[in-house]
């Protein structure tokens, strides 16, 4: 019984100690300057609220009632990590300005929330030094001249899909479809890739994010040894990362013993991860180069595909956006002429469709930074170190002041001007961010956006679309934004 006692003591003053008065400090300090709150409730905050409202597919509105609580800043906690929201362009300024990097990095539970199935040395949750000369090392992957040679691959891969869903003669789930396909493009484009093994790679990441977030949200990865115990989906977990690792260091392996070669007409991103150096004539490590592979794996196939399936789901819901699509397509690219360079970028309202749908959309509605100097402010702020600042970009992006009929689906403000053919500039530098900004933007989006293109065209091009009636779609959100239920529909070549 004594030694039951010390233990429990023991977990008791190791839980206050690293979780309980490091976020009191943060609440008390961010409450005396006015900053309106959630009440301070140790380790699980509102934690237990906010799981409802995931569950039940009602995160954003559960936001939408805390701004109209509190206003457009307000703290709350996530679990046992204080959160300050913020929904204010000028605020985000300040985070994501030009000299401000050296002040925020990515929150530390971030990287350990995400950590079995992605690592911590890869650019979505690394920072500092190792962040800067990893990003500078990958730069030339994304490079104008890479992407146009990627183009080849996404029709291929675009065409197999639309044969095999018109193949079927029945009702699929799109939002399905589409993973499958973005993974197929990415693993080909970035690993050349011949194999099937997206199928496996697309059912294990989708059970191992969901497994993730039931542990996170429970806070069972907490503490060391409650987060060993083989309960709360951990099997899973385990089981699903091993089959992830297995599969990257197949990849990595036959490419070292050249049995396997980029599908572009240039090195993929695998050879550039095996062969870049940086200033001081280093490569990556062996970690680096897996924790590398699967987050681009991960961040290159899961933002795309929910971004083409809420493309579909404004179809369904509008006609004539689709058949404005349609006939662009039909002039653009007549008699299924497959999309080059040139015609894509004349594909000026399949353009400004995916942007909108970027804003109304965004891939991650919340992104957040974590201070790490002393004396930074947030406006008229000041942050102690540690405080983590979240920014809600799904209410940024449906603000009335800088975004007219914010609610509305209207792709005609993304269209340029006919007389000068300038692209129309958003209110604010920092009201759009689909991609946040700065030095930490997605250093993938101009791959994401080719691709959804060359997708969409060949899917307009190609096919027809009929959705099943009187569908509930509601805003699922773990790492990204999807349709809760999916998006159902029957395709049959046009």
């Amino acid at each position: 019984m004594l030694l039951l006692t010390i233990v429990i003591l023991l977990l008791l003053f190791y839980l206050y100690w690293n979780y309980v008065r490091p976020a009191k400090t943060i609440y008390d300090s961010l409450r005396k300057q006015g900053v309106p709150a959630e009440p301070f409730i140790p380790l699980i905050g509102q934690g237990s609220e906010i799981r409802r409202y995931r569950e039940e597919g009602r995160l954003l509105e559960y936001h939408k009632k805390l701004t109209a609580r509190h206003g457009s800043i307000y703290l709350f906690g996530l679990g046992p990590f204080p959160r300050l929201l913020i929904q204010d362009p000028n605020l985000v300024t300040d985070l994501l300005g030009r000299h401000q990097s050296e002040k925020f990095f990515k929150p530390e539970d971030l990287a350990f929330r995400l950590k079995p199935l992605i690592g911590v040395h890869n650019l979505l949750v690394s920072n500092g030094s190792e962040h800067e000369r990893a990003r500078q090392m990958l730069n030339p992957a994304f490079h104008f001249d890479k992407l146009q040679s990627m183009i080849s691959i996404m029709i291929s891969r675009t065409l197999k899909s639309i044969d095999r869903c018109c193949l079927q003669k029945q009702k699929i789930n799109l939002a399905e479809e589409f993973s499958r396909l973005t993974l197929s493009i990415i693993a080909a484009c970035a690993f050349g890739q011949r194999t099937h093994a997206e199928e496996l790679i697309s059912r294990t990441f989708t059970s191992v994010i969901a497994a993730i977030a039931y542990r996170a949200s429970r806070l069972i990865p907490l503490i060391p040894l409650i987060n060993r115990l083989p309960l709360w989906k951990k099997d899973l977990v385990d089981h699903g990362t091993k089959e992830m690792m297995n599969f990257v260091n197949e990849i990595i392996i036959q490419r070292r013993q050249g049995h396997s070669e980029s599908l572009c007409r240039d090195d993929d991103l695998l050879d550039l991860l095996l062969s870049a150096c940086d200033c001081q004539g280093q490569t990556f490590t062996n970690q680096e180069i897996k924790d590398q592979t699967l987050t681009f794996i991960l961040a290159g196939h899961e933002t795309t595909s929910n971004l083409l399936t809420w493309i579909f789901v404004e179809f369904m819901k509008n006609d004539a956006v689709y058949r404005a699509c349609r006939d662009e397509i039909d002039r653009i690219l007549p008699n299924q002429t497959l999309p080059t360079s040139d015609k894509v970028n004349d594909l000026l309202i399949i353009d400004a469709v995916i942007r909108e749908t970027l804003r109304l959309y965004p891939p991650a509605p919340f992104f957040a930074r974590q201070c790490v100097q002393e004396n930074t402010s947030l406006g008229s702020i000041h942050l102690p170190i540690g405080t983590t600042v979240l920014v809600n970009v799904y209410a940024i992006h449906r603000r009335e002041d800088y975004w007219p009929r914010a609610n509305e689906f209207d792709y005609t403000r993304w269209l340029r001007d006919p007389s000068t053919g300038r692209k129309p500039k958003s209110s604010h530098p920092f009201a759009y961010l689909p991609f946040a900004a700065g030095p930490r933007n997605c250093i993938g989006q101009n791959f994401a956006l080719l691709e959804t293109k060359v997708m969409l065209a060949l899917l307009i091009q190609r096919c027809d679309f009929e959705f099943e009636e009187n569908q509930t779609i509601l805003p699922e959100i773990r790492i990204t934004m999807r349709p809760k239920n999916g998006l159902f529909a029957r395709i049959d070549y046009r």
